[in-house]
């Protein structure tokens, strides 16, 4: 009987552990890494042209989300998954530059 109940606890000392690790492992982010970017930098475009007296910041975030088809939750819980992991900014913000270097350029091509 000892025994069943010694098995019994290594069997659920197993499985906490391993739910544990698991857990810990990378998830998939709420939101396209490519479609985060473009938001971000919609948001960042629209803030820095927009004058205070004519939108609210929540109101200009509302619109890109909006316009991107992303809610409010999915956003923050995107700025969370960066959060908890401090490397991948530095490859978003690099990412960043370059889509921003090829907004600049597409604008100076047009007629």
């Amino acid at each position: 009987m000892y025994g069943c109940i010694q098995f019994l606890n290594i069997k659920f000392t197993l499985f906490i552990v391993s739910s544990l690790l698991l857990s810990g492992c990378d998830k998939a982010p709420p939101i396209p890494d490519e479609k985060f970017l473009e938001l971000y930098i919609d948001l960042l475009i629209i803030q820095d042209t927009t004058t205070a007296t004519n939108f609210s910041l929540d109101s200009v975030k509302t619109l890109v989300l909006d316009r991107h088809n992303v809610s409010s939750g999915q956003y923050d819980a995107m700025i969370d998954y960066y959060n908890s992991q401090p490397d991948k900014w530095i490859v978003f913000f690099d990412s960043a530059t370059a889509y921003v270097d090829q907004l600049k350029l597409e604008a100076e091509n047009q007629p």
